[in-house]
């Protein structure tokens, strides 16, 4: 056994860290899907229902930037790549046509980037990808503030038109109707 085991841990000790790597970023992208969609579905619904859509709006918006500063201080803290962002950053070292669209969407394609991510996703994942670096965890530079700031008022934006929308809209059909 003694003899073996040389040439089975090189082979076996990577695979266990992939297996490590993907049961967190399971556990970490479910909760945080599931908690990303209670907030924005529900609660972001309710406020604008209770509210109004300009004072419910203007909750959201500080709310969420709130959220998403406290999760990025809580990523940072927990020095963990729970949603694989920092592995997918890792792709920017590659060579080939991989690495070299990496590196444009990452660097050169900012403006662009942080508006498209920012309609699908939150300030902290727009933020947390966007920093330079990978598995640095090392806070907010003033890049990343304005990248921050940039992606919270865009999606927020977004989401809020999205939502007023649909419950003007459902609010009409039920007046129409009643």
């Amino acid at each position: 056994m003694e003899i073996i085991e040389p040439i089975i841990k090189p082979v076996i000790e990577p695979k266990k860290m992939w297996l490590r790597r993907l049961g967190l970023w399971t556990t970490g992208i479910s909760s945080y899907y599931i908690f990303t969609w209670i907030y924005d579905y529900l609660i972001i619904s309710a406020l604008l229902l209770y509210f109004g859509v300009l004072k419910g709006a203007c909750i959201a918006m500080i709310a969420s930037m709130l959220v998403d500063f406290f999760t990025l201080k809580f990523y940072d803290w927990l020095k963990k790549d729970w949603l694989a962002l920092e592995t997918i950053k890792e792709f920017n070292d590659k060579k080939g046509f991989i690495g070299r669209l990496f590196r444009f969407v990452h660097n050169k394609g900012s403006v662009l980037t942080v508006f498209s991510l920012s309609l699908f996703l939150n300030a902290f994942v727009v933020t947390t990808y966007m920093r330079n670096g990978a598995y640095k965890y090392n806070g907010l530079t003033k890049r990343d503030w304005v990248i921050f700031i940039a992606s919270s008022s865009v999606g927020n934006g977004y989401w809020i038109l999205v939502f007023a929308g649909g419950i003007t809209l459902i609010k009409e059909i039920m007046m129409s109707i009643f």
